[in-house]
């Protein structure tokens, strides 16, 4: 083998090595190192975050459920997460990249975009964050019960309904 033919193989073999570099460090993760109980979790749940681009590195109990029904294939619990704005669908978008698993994001319903809107209202009205929440399923699964209807008025401006 002349020397031209030895060089040009040690920098192939030097390139297909870093190739395998490479994609190791970029693996992504399986379903079963960011399965709830596994010892690393919470450590495996960090890169997660890190990898798919979460705001500030950081992941909730919202995405731990993006995590667990995109490996179980529950789309609808995550369409449901979407719509009601506990996650954004970039977000699941990314968690969905770093599994290996595909996601084709649905667009907000009108009762999802309603809902995020009128929890934040609650909460700027002095509701704590699990009220504001009961408070706002009700304005928009429930718009004719009692409490349906005295959260339509409390977003109104009725001083007696944002009282109560």
């Amino acid at each position: 083998m002349s020397y031209r033919s030895r060089s040009s193989a040690a920098v192939l073999s030097a390139s297909i090595f870093s190739l395998v570099l490479i994609n190791l460090a970029f693996a992504e993760m399986s379903c079963t190192d960011v399965k709830y109980g596994n010892p690393n979790y919470s450590e495996k749940m960090d890169e997660l975050a890190k990898r798919a681009g979460l705001p500030d590195n950081y992941w909730s109990r919202y995405h731990e459920s993006v995590v667990s029904s995109l490996c179980s294939g529950n789309t609808k619990e995550i369409n449901m997460l979407i719509d009601n704005g506990f996650v954004k669908p970039e977000e699941v978008q990314g968690i969905a990249k770093v599994l290996g698993k595909t996601y084709k994001s649905k667009q907000r319903s009108e009762t999802g975009k309603s809902y995020g809107y009128s929890k934040e209202k609650f909460l700027e009205m002095g509701a704590c964050s699990a009220c504001a929440d009961n408070i706002a399923q009700y304005y928009t699964k429930k718009p004719n019960s009692p409490c349906g209807k005295l959260a339509k008025q409390a977003l109104e401006g009725n001083p007696d309904a944002i009282k109560n």
